[in-house]
């Protein structure tokens, strides 16, 4: 590249300097002509990478994410909505949301390869946590509007091979972290422990479920039946919940055998908190439900233990799940169970209802294996028919 000079000495001067010392000598004219065939130059690349079909973007950590035209050219608001799916074999797979169909031929992909399974994954303030079994926290970031930097993100040692952690949870605007018996508080903005206290002072119970309401984070322990209720804000042990009474009133009318066996191996499976009600999913296959209590910034403790509520319909094996959705407005429900809430606390079933129903706000689901009422006294015509068929018992609250 030649850059004229007003004698041939500066000519010669210039052509023995640094490519910098040249560029610091450019007039304003030259540097606009410079910039002008860089940009050309720049455009022909895009253009050969576009004919062969990929394209890049440059992310703004500076890094560059190439991909098809498919992936890269879609609105930018579908480009955001993604879906991030962990294996056991350390893959994350993040499927763009923008086109279902896509996702149900495993289209609109990518893969990500990590060192250890992936344990759990968290999304809070535009950065996605992911726990692995070697106790290691990836987070990966975006900035507002842009997409994922998937190429340098930021690995945290938190735990261990033995303690990796198992649950994570968005409580006000802290990333909660179970390992172990431990939770560990991490700000998400300096991406380090804050705060850290034991659940139990028994290491060999491992943190299982963890979900948060207001001010209230509730945690049960693999293989307990015990609830703890814990302050947000001041970490302070709050109540203890224990399930096991009303799991035993519920299968008080089914056979002695089965009764004692699910009573000795009773343990939380799952937990959700929706509305004013914690639903607590059981070893047993019982659903029983826990009133929140109101807790303010001063809360300390609470006096009175709240009222556990199980419910009649239920699963003849484990509760595997439960979760919510909302609806806008009342659908019929067909080949399904359905309960709903009255007042008192009481149970009734979908047919003890009126024929005309309010719109429906929040459809709770619990998943699991079978299906059994436990107000039956007597064993049902397709008593065992279907243990082992997975279930879906939705109710109305």
């Amino acid at each position: 590249m030649h850059f004229p000079s007003d004698t041939e000495d500066d000519a010669k001067d210039a052509d023995n300097k640094k490519p910098h010392d040249v560029w610091t000598e450019m007039t304003d004219k030259q540097k606009q002509e410079q910039q002008m065939r860089e940009e050309g130059e720049d455009e022909k690349s895009r253009q050969a990478a576009l004919g062969e079909g990929f394209a890049f973007r440059k992310t703004s950590f500076g890094t560059a994410v190439q991909g098809s035209l498919e992936d890269l050219l879609v609105s930018p608001s579908a480009a955001h909505n993604t879906m991030w799916l962990g294996t056991e074999d350390g893959c994350i797979h993040i499927y763009q949301c923008g086109d279902p169909e896509n996702i149900r031929k495993s289209k609109n992909r990518t893969k990500l390869q990590h060192t250890a399974a992936v344990q759990d994954i968290l999304y809070l303030d535009n950065k996605v946590f992911v726990s692995l079994a070697n106790g290691d926290m990836v987070v990966y970031r975006r900035e507002p509007g842009c997409g994922w930097d998937l190429q340098q993100p930021i690995t945290l040692t938190i735990g261990n091979v033995n303690s990796p952690i198992t649950r994570m949870l968005a409580v006000a605007g802290r990333v909660w972290c179970g390992c172990q018996n431990n939770i560990m508080i991490m700000n998400t903005t300096s991406l380090t422990v804050e705060h850290s206290y034991e659940v139990t002072d028994d290491s060999s119970r491992v943190i299982n479920c963890i979900v948060s309401m207001g001010l209230g984070v509730w945690v049960s322990l693999l293989g307990s039946a015990q609830l703890r209720l814990f302050h947000a804000t001041s970490y302070s042990l709050l109540l203890e919940v224990d399930v096991a009474p009303a799991v035993h009133k519920m299968l008080a009318g089914s056979d002695a055998i089965i009764r004692q066996h699910k009573a000795a191996c009773l343990r939380i499976t799952a937990l959700l908190a929706c509305k004013d009600l914690l639903w607590v999913g059981t070893s047993a296959g019982v659903v029983v439900t826990v009133p929140l209590p109101h807790i303010t910034t001063n809360t300390t403790s609470l006096r009175h233990v709240p009222t556990v509520l199980g419910s009649s319909h239920g699963h003849t094996g484990h509760v595997r799940f439960l979760t919510a959705v909302e609806l806008s407005s009342t659908k019929r429900m067909g080949n399904v169970i359905m309960g709903s809430l009255k007042s008192g606390n009481s149970w009734r079933s979908q047919d003890e209802c009126s024929s005309v129903t309010p719109a429906l706000s929040m459809l709770v689901i619990s998943g699991g294996d079978g299906y059994e009422d436990f107000h039956l006294s007597f064993p049902s015509d397709t008593a065992g028919r279907d243990d082992s068929t997975n279930h879906l018992l939705l109710w109305q609250v």
